[in-house]
């Protein structure tokens, strides 16, 4: 199974072909989880099981998504740091595009 962000009910287009690749499972267990506590973070961990992200959310998991990526650069190495930095990035780059339309929703899943 693999984690991803998308649109769960999308209204055009663009909402339906919205989707970022996040991690595998096994992925997100051995690289993304072990910054969790260290980090004090609250809505990566709802990544695992599955959390809607609204606008009013995105700054706060922007947030999170930083510390992780800083956190990453010096906890990891070779081609774990490298994939997870690719993953990190785009997933900050794209999220704040999902919600063009007022009331949107971002599952991450």
């Amino acid at each position: 199974m693999a984690i991803s962000a998308f649109i769960p009910e999308p209204e055009n287009e663009f909402e339906q072909l919205f989707s970022v690749p996040v991690a595998t499972e096994a992925f997100f267990q051995a690289c993304w989880e072990p910054a969790v506590e260290p980090l004090g973070l609250q809505w990566v961990p709802g990544f695992a099981s599955g959390i809607d992200v609204t606008k009013d959310d995105l700054p706060a998991v922007l947030a999170e998504l930083e510390k992780l990526k800083l956190w990453a650069e010096t906890e990891l190495s070779g081609d774990r740091r490298d994939k997870m930095l690719e993953r990190l990035e785009r997933l900050a780059a794209e999220l704040p595009h999902a919600f063009r339309r007022e009331g949107a929703v971002v599952f991450i899943g």
